[in-house]
């Protein structure tokens, strides 16, 4: 059998007859203790067709027993196994050709995977962001803190800026996010969804790309994770979360690789992953040092529990970067709660938090960059007294080639930001974000619109998926047009 790769990375072959073509196709080929496994599915295309989806199975491909049951599933099918056998391609020659598929399986694995000589690239290409500087275009990323602090909110947070293409807390590159949920039931995901649209100024009924499975574990999703990512074009998975991993025990460096190496294979889109700290330890996530090694960027997420709790406050740090420039820049947010949960979203205050800003490890030119992104130019005085740093101290910082003067209000000389800091970081003067005194505190159920006017207007609401928008519902159809070298799932 001729084998090929498809867009994916599953190996594939096609079995042709007079009128239809056989589709045998693996993936996440694999030799483990007790043999070679993959995941196995089967399609098949009329001449001149689209191709449709028979069944898959994940097994050892050197049992006949597993191929067997695969076979057998699809001649089950009435209205399959009519269109197989008036088109000559009966239940063995099916299981003779699966078998000789799977024979020849892992020897193409393998001799595809023989070192080549290869040069260094000519050129230097500057990393793109997911979100800048959070999550990197094809990467992975780990966000870790220990439990109750947010983080399943700040995930979801991630998912819906990302989807719906909102820079107000951080640039982020728009494209269809998929939130993974094995934690949570699907009617409390379903009320923190419209919490969060309902914070962003979107409609709380606004879809976003989910897979609720509960007590369910990565092995078990992650073959329709890779699936939807395909069919969806998802650009940025969230995993919520590590614990999930289902590999074995999370210490142990083995099943954190087996971890690390399903997340990886999400490629192209990029991904996120939810992840505790040790008992007593905050500064890195529970587990083999693995886990730090195989991300791109680590998120260390600290927070601050203000006004009796209604507000909670969330500090992102950089805390590992790999082939990036590490940002010192802390990102800071604020989560404001009511009797019905969550009601609003806004960019922190300087210094709002107390516990959060004590952890910064930041210079005062830093801290002085930091500000201005979020507030524009501003005086020396108004900057050492809302940063509480020394006037002398701000004085002597904003004599650094990164500040340039932006004129005068009265006698006072405002600073702001150098044009070569300008051209390298997003501009937050561009979004339209409000204070909170001028968002709508109304509680929930006669809030349809509250929290942070987002920037983005209706016409490109009108180009994103819609709960009525029967497009969006009818591409969960199986019967997608592909080529030979597309996944048949």
């Amino acid at each position: 059998m001729d084998y090929n790769r498809t867009a994916s990375g599953a190996i594939q072959s096609v079995v042709e007859t007079d009128s239809i073509e056989v589709i045998y196709q693996a993936a996440n080929v694999r030799n483990e203790r007790t043999g070679v496994h993959a995941t196995v599915s089967i399609g098949f295309r009329e001449k001149g067709r689209g191709a449709i989806p028979l069944d898959e199975d994940t097994y050892n491909v050197g049992r006949r027993e597993d191929r067997e049951r695969l076979v057998n599933a699809i001649y089950k099918k009435d209205a399959i196994k009519e269109i197989l056998l008036a088109n000559g391609y009966e239940h063995a020659r099916m299981s003779m050709d699966l078998m000789l598929f799977q024979r020849g399986l892992y020897s193409f694995e393998i001799g595809s995977q023989e070192a080549e000589r290869r040069g260094g690239s000519n050129e230097r290409l500057q990393k793109s962001f997911v979100i800048d500087p959070f999550v990197v275009e094809g990467g992975g990323t780990i966000i870790f803190a220990p439990p109750g602090r947010g983080k399943s909110w700040l995930g979801m947070l991630f998912c819906v800026t990302v989807d719906a293409g909102i820079n107000t807390f951080w640039p982020v590159t728009q494209g269809p996010a998929l939130f993974v949920n094995l934690e949570r039931s699907a009617e409390s995901v379903d009320v923190r969804l419209g919490d969060i649209n309902q914070s962003l100024g979107l409609p709380r009924s606004r879809p976003l790309l989910r897979l609720d499975r509960r007590g369910r574990s990565l092995p078990d999703v992650i073959d329709g994770i890779q699936r939807t990512v395909q069919r969806e074009g998802v650009s940025f998975v969230l995993v919520d979360s590590l614990s999930r991993m289902g590999y074995g025990n999370l210490i142990d460096n083995d099943p954190a690789n087996k971890a690390m190496d399903a997340l990886n294979s999400l490629s192209p889109a990029a991904w996120a992953v939810l992840a505790h700290t040790p008992r007593g330890d905050e500064s890195h996530t529970f587990g083999s040092q693995m886990f730090d090694a195989a991300a791109d960027v680590t998120v260390q997420l600290m927070t601050d529990d203000k006004s009796k709790g209604d507000t909670l406050g969330i500090g992102l740090r950089v805390d590992k970067a790999n082939d990036i420039r590490k940002d010192t820049a802390f990102t800071q947010v604020a989560l404001v709660f009511d009797q019905y949960g969550l009601n609003m979203v806004r960019r922190a205050k300087p210094n709002e938090f107390v516990e959060i800003a004590s952890q910064k490890k930041q210079s005062t030119s830093e801290q002085i960059e930091e500000y201005l992104k979020l507030f524009g130019a501003a005086d020396a005085t108004k900057i050492a007294t809302d940063l509480n740093i020394p006037r002398t101290t701000v004085v002597s910082a904003l004599a650094s080639e990164r500040f340039a003067k932006a004129g005068k209000d009265g006698k006072s000389v405002l600073f702001d930001l150098s044009e070569s800091v300008i051209n390298d970081v997003t501009n937050f003067d561009d979004f339209d974000t409000q204070s909170p005194d001028a968002h709508d505190s109304t509680p929930h159920p006669n809030n349809e619109v509250g929290g942070v006017q987002s920037t983005f207007n209706e016409e490109k609401l009108s180009n994103e998926r819609r709960d009525d928008d029967p497009d969006y519902k009818g591409r969960h159809s199986s019967h997608a047009v592909m080529s030979s070298d597309e996944d048949i799932f």
